[in-house]
């Protein structure tokens, strides 16, 4: 394999250069984009989720959850009626497995015979009820028996949690999103990614392949030589599955102006292979099933099986998982289990030889899509310059170690971050595709998993055996750019159907029909019915045909066209007989154009000749009008096209004895329609609970502060309080506390919040008559010493500030005064006052005060000293001095000239006149109005 490191050519760019351009693309966006403009990238994985933000003027940031991690579980658990989810619903899922749902991506788009999903509840022990939605052919969740849920439900639940944890991470709404799916997704599951992000109410603007979001990551840290390209192959070892990719990046120059250049670089993707069912968690499970053999033979002596148990199964996966992780970096580790079943532990040790060993079969098989890769690309190992390691399976060292030996290389590709490259990749591209924001230019070619065709025929060909009419069509190869549209013309007079399938069965995973989708298309007959009595034949049928960029395949227009042939009168010239009089009036007119010009050359009286070239143009005129009259009217055939569009809708296709659905069929609008009025009922559940939860947490709390403050204060409170007050609150507190754990476990808000406000509100007086015991004092105190010192400043003022008059000083000295005798009558209605109630003067009473006499006496304060008024009399005397200096420096000069050569008299009258020029213009200037220049108006 041919290898460059980090610093060739330029491949990658170092920390500062990247972090520089993630700046260049979010100041672009700022200087766009709408002000709260946002969208995210969501890497929707097996196990876990990963949400990538993109806000202007911020560098793209990795959503944080409730925990403040930056994953976190694909799960949805119920405790109850409340819904949780997270690293709460995995805790949930080991206690209740049956409650708390994982691996839900395998659900959505398949049937319930797929192998994906069998090995789920036959082989990897989670309990789970999947019931046949025999409408739509896929599954139905059964959550305690009360509740059959669509998995485009299930999963909806968990991108509601997406949106609400991005939001107020965002501190905003974030609704447009770019979400991944694997390569080897069908249609079906694509289909059903879309309809679970719209009930959750997510905007979705594309989907984008896991791979192809990393390759879209890695690009932006990318800088390359002109016209310099590189093959880098993906490897994406995640939860449930093995993708690999193989990418071409480029660059080439494209001009920017006149003057200067600028490099493009972009990528296409070359080849995709996978195995969706060799996953990381296949090795999990495996180390969960050695455990069990262990604990069987060891502890229960064979007596019980615990792989029966999947409460028991559930502890020792994720026992298992993090004994994989931490033997990722160790040779071996003690797992000790206390209590895994009743008081029994298990107790033992685990290898990283022994997990090679028991998982070697799986291992075996890792290296078998980047053989297929490579075959498919028509590329050998020794074409790739870098193997790009992502997911969480890469980690194994055993995995790697295979991979270096495979490409006969010391050390692999580690450019990016494995868990998070495909959540950035995925908001660049929901950056690119927004309008809101500006992004670097960056070329993006993916291509089509599977090679697709279209089948057809008579909408009632079953019905009608005469009929045999049938067409098969190729629209889309395997490696097909997405994004590219299909145009298909035919001539047909009835209705018809479409069948979507996939042309290639052995490239589909196990257990994916080949069937995509069945559609009627309707329209035709009755357009050709319409226009049967013209003889027109039989229309033209046009069905346009686009894989779009999720990997969707539909029909985006379908139209039918007939040519009609018709007649219009229009005018046109007589034969030619006709022709050659015309042919002589032209004669006759230029003759007499001719005779205009000679008129013209000669000389004579000016008006007569006017009349007479008016006399002559005149009958010109007449003689042009009269060959324009000679025109005949005559019936012209012409063509035009009727159109109509025809209708396109989905329908069942069902067979054999069983009425078996022939394709997993998306949600119908009516479907949606109820799963979102579901959702939304639920979320509303959930917020209840959550603001019952929440006022009866805070009444709680208050409880126990309240009665330790009581209790901690005694001496304090004792002094401003009467023995029955305190009392009267401790029954209180004690009341509410039996109420919470008695009748009020399950009470609204209102009815916590209440009891909070009375108790609430007794005690803050009580707490404020303590504080005013030792703030009143002070405050007074503060007051007396503002006092004095406005006092001396205001003796000051008649010395060092004599502007500001007798009226405001004497004012000012009367409003201290008044502050003076206020605080000797708030200390004495205080000191008579009984300490046990409301006092009559509070300290922000006197702190009021205060504020007004300092405010009076700084605007006084800040009053400006007058200016010093002029001396008229000065004023004239240097105004004569100036005068008399003016005379001494004219006469000088004068007699300079007087005394100057016969050159310096004659400068000095060329002085004179320029002089004079200047005066002249500066005349005329005054003497236009104000405004213009040069007879020009100044706009």
């Amino acid at each position: 394999m041919k290898r460059t490191t980090t610093h060739s050519r330029g491949w990658l760019t170092s920390p500062t250069r990247a972090i520089s351009a993630f700046l260049f693309l979010l100041h672009s966006c700022s200087q766009q984009c709408v002000v709260h403009a946002k969208v995210a990238g969501l890497d929707f994985g097996g196990e876990y989720f990963k949400v990538a933000l993109v806000k202007p003027g911020t560098p793209f940031e990795i959503v944080t959850n409730v925990h403040s991690k930056r994953k976190t579980e694909t799960m949805v658990a119920f405790d109850g009626e409340e819904r949780i989810y997270g690293a709460d619903a995995d805790t949930i899922g080991v206690r209740r497995p049956h409650t708390g749902y994982a691996q839900i991506r395998r659900f959505l788009g398949s049937s319930l015979d797929h192998p994906g999903v069998l090995s789920l509840v036959t082989q990897e022990y989670f309990p789970y009820t999947l019931k046949l939605n025999e409408k739509r052919g896929t599954i139905h969740l059964e959550h305690e028996i009360e509740q059959l849920y669509h998995a485009e439900e299930v999963v909806a639940m968990v991108f509601s949690h997406v949106r609400q944890i991005t939001d107020v991470f965002a501190e905003s709404d974030v609704k447009d999103y770019v979400i991944t799916v694997p390569d080897y997704y069908t249609q079906a599951q694509r289909q059903a990614v879309l309809d679970a992000a719209e009930i959750s109410g997510l905007r979705v603007l594309s989907l984008i392949n896991e791979n192809t979001a990393a390759a879209l990551q890695l690009c932006i840290h990318t800088s390359m030589e002109p016209n310099e390209r590189k093959r880098v192959m993906f490897y994406n070892l995640g939860s449930t599955s093995l993708q690999v990719s193989i990418a071409e990046f480029y660059s080439y120059v494209v001009p920017v102006g006149s003057s200067s250049n600028k490099t493009v670089i972009g990528f296409s993707v070359l080849s995709k292979a996978w195995d969706e069912h060799l996953g990381s968690s296949k090795i999990d499970l495996r180390l969960a099933e050695y455990l069990a053999r262990v604990f069987n033979e060891q502890v229960l002596h064979n007596k019980q099986d615990v792989r029966t148990l999947p409460k028991v199964m559930a502890k020792l996966r994720a026992q298992a998982k993090k004994t994989k992780i931490v033997l990722s970096a160790n040779e071996e580790i003690p797992v000790v289990m206390q209590s895994l079943l009743d008081d029994y532990d298990l107790r033992t040790v685990v290898t990283r030889t022994l997990l090679e060993e028991i998982s070697k079969d799986l291992l075996d098989q890792v290296l078998g899509p980047v053989e297929e890769a490579l075959r498919k690309a028509n590329l050998t190992r020794g074409d790739i310059q870098d193997v790009e390691l992502i997911g969480g399976g890469v980690r194994m060292p055993k995995v790697q170690s295979l991979l270096k030996e495979f490409f006969n290389v010391q050390e692999l590709g580690a450019h990016l971050n494995g868990d998070e490259a495909m959540a950035l990749g995925a908001a660049f591209r929901a950056a690119n595709l927004s309008n809101s924001f500006r992004v670097r230019p960056i070329h993006m070619t993916d291509i089509s998993t599977y090679a697709i065709g279209a089948r057809l025929a008579d909408i009632h060909l079953e019905d009608e055996k005469e009929s045999t009419w049938a067409k098969h069509a190729p629209l889309f190869t395997t490696a097909h750019r997405l994004g590219a549209r299909k145009a298909v013309s035919l001539t047909h007079a009835r209705d018809m159907t479409c069948t979507f399938h996939y042309n290639e069965p052995s490239s589909l995973p196990k257990g994916v029909s080949t069937h995509i989708g069945k559609f009627s298309i309707t329209g035709i007959k009755d357009f050709y019915t319409q226009h049967l009595e013209k003889n027109l034949g039989e229309p033209k049928v046009s069905l346009t045909f686009s894989l779009d960029s999720s990997g969707i395949v539909s029909i985006i227009k379908a139209e039918a066209t007939l040519e009609e042939e018709y007649e219009v009168e229009v005018e046109v010239p007589v034969e030619k007989k006709e022709e050659t009089q015309s042919a002589t009036t032209d004669a006759d007119a230029d003759a007499v154009k001719e005779k205009i010009d000679s008129t013209e050359e000669k000389t004579g009286d000016a008006d007569k000749t006017e009349e007479k070239d008016a006399n002559v143009e005149e009958k010109v005129e007449k003689e042009e009008e009269k060959v324009e009259e000679k025109v005949e009217k005559v019936m012209q055939k012409r063509k035009r096209t009727l159109r109509s569009a025809l209708s396109v809708k989905l329908v069942e296709e069902r067979l054999g004895e069983n009425n078996a659905i022939m394709s997993i069929l998306p949600m119908s609008s009516s479907d949606k329609s109820d799963s979102i009025k579901l959702l939304r009922e639920m979320e509303a559940a959930d917020n209840k609970r959550k603001a019952n939860l929440d006022a009866k947490n805070r009444l709680e709390a208050f409880v126990y502060s309240a009665r330790d403050s009581l209790e901690s204060d005694q001496d304090a409170i004792s002094q401003v309080t009467l023995p029955e007050q305190v009392n009267a609150i401790l029954i209180k507190l004690e009341a509410a506390e039996e109420w919470l754990y008695e009748d009020g476990d399950k009470a609204e808000a209102s009815e916590y919040q209440a009891k909070l406000s009375e108790i609430e509100t007794e005690l803050d007086a009580i707490l404020f008559r303590v504080s005013e015991k030792t703030d009143f004092p002070s405050i007074i105190e503060d007051a007396k010493k503002l006092a004095l010192s406005m006092k001396a400043k205001l003796s000051d003022w008649a010395e060092m500030r004599p502007w500001i008059t007798e009226q405001e000083q004497s004012d000012a000295r009367a409003r201290v005064e008044e502050l003076e005798t206020y605080l000797e009558e708030a200390v004495t209605k205080q000191k008579d006052h009984p300490p046990h109630e409301p006092p009559l003067v509070t300290s922000a009473n006197v702190k009021k005060q205060m504020q007004q006499v300092k405010r009076l006496i700084d605007r006084l304060a800040k009053k400006p000293k007058p200016k010093p008024v002029k001396d008229v009399n000065a004023t004239e005397t240097a105004s004569k001095e100036g005068e008399a200096g003016e005379t001494e420096v004219k006469t000088e000069t004068e007699t300079e000239t007087e005394t100057g050569t016969e050159a310096g008299t004659e400068t000095e009258a060329g002085a004179e006149k320029e002089a004079g020029t200047e005066n002249e213009a500066e005349s005329e200037s005054e003497s236009k109005p104000e405004g213009t220049v040069d007879g020009h108006e100044d706009l």
